[in-house]
């Protein structure tokens, strides 16, 4: 048996969105086990711009974010998935592009570190200039938040380089408001920083229109022609690159614990868990693809800040 046979076979042995298929359920695959929004999507499509966030996506949710790593499997779909002829795989994350690029590991991939402000791929690296020259801003910013939070547990504080994270994941719910007032008092105290909010967390990013709907936006332009953008992300930050790839692309928004949220996503996915057996289902309805395989011929590097078309 070949391996697309041996795909074919896992593929078939479930229902759609990953559940354990009832009595009488017709199997599946390709582009029909997919939710219907993505299946049209990529029945219709040339080829496939392929998005995902890390944390709460690629890699389950954890109270220590040093221990987050890649779901079970899912390092050899991104490998097969980043060879594949016309397919190009992209990694966009709120982490440092060095942090991702470690946790992730695949080759062929273009990694957007810091919401984008940050674009790796094949040992290349662009840093957006303005955030380049906030380096020094956000080291006092750390060093003071380190100060002022030091005595409330479970909060930590993480420099990114051209960003920064307050974590609180884990911090006692009557000591959050002290958390989300202290970023405040800080954050007001330096120009050129704004602050966002996350699952958990308050980021301090510089004071510049460029996010995860940006970053996906710029690739989308330097992709080969007809490759429909996916994104898969969990986050509020997501929601930028959900926005950002309407109307021809599909946005799919993994919801943990079956939480009511708003999004602009076409499809929704329950959970982290699922995210696996979406990627191996992308995978196989992506065997029907010709063209150059991820993003040979083209530099996603080339104009790395700039949304307009090469």
């Amino acid at each position: 048996m070949d391996r697309r046979r041996a795909r074919r076979g896992r593929a078939t042995a479930r229902g759609r969105r990953g559940r354990p298929m009832t009595a009488g359920e017709r199997p599946r695959s390709g582009a029909a086990a997919l939710p219907d929004a993505l299946a049209e999507a990529v029945t219709a499509a040339d080829g496939l711009l392929l998005g995902l966030d890390f944390d709460g996506t690629l890699a389950p949710l954890v109270d220590d974010p040093t221990a987050a790593a890649l779901a079970p499997g899912v390092d050899r779909t991104l490998r097969r998935l980043a060879t594949r002829p016309g397919v190009s795989l992209a990694v966009v994350s709120g982490r440092a592009l060095s942090d991702l690029t470690d946790r992730v590991g695949v080759d062929g991939v273009v990694y957007a570190g810091n919401h984008g402000l940050e674009l790796g791929y094949d040992g290349d690296v662009a840093v957006h200039p303005v955030a380049a020259d906030c380096r020094e801003a956000i080291d006092r910013l750390c060093a003071t938040l380190v100060d002022r939070l030091a005595d409330v547990p479970g909060c930590a504080v993480e420099n990114k380089g051209v960003t920064a994270t307050v974590h609180f994941r884990t911090t006692p719910e009557e000591s959050v408001p002290t958390v989300l007032a202290a970023v405040e008092r800080v954050a007001d105290g330096v120009g050129g920083v704004r602050v966002t909010e996350g699952n958990c967390v308050r980021e301090l990013r510089p004071a510049v229109a460029w996010d995860k709907g940006d970053a996906m936006r710029s690739l989308s332009a330097t992709a080969s022609a007809g490759r429909r953008p996916v994104y898969v992300g969990d986050d509020t930050t997501d929601e930028d690159a959900f926005t950002a790839i309407r109307p021809d692309g599909v946005g799919v928004r993994v919801v943990h614990g079956g939480a009511s949220v708003d999004t602009a996503a076409a499809v929704r996915l329950d959970g982290n868990a699922a995210v696996p057996d979406l990627l191996d289902r992308l995978d196989e309805a992506a065997d029907r693809f010709d063209g150059e395989a991820g993003w040979t011929g083209v530099d996603p590097l080339a104009a790395p800040f700039s949304t307009d078309p090469a």
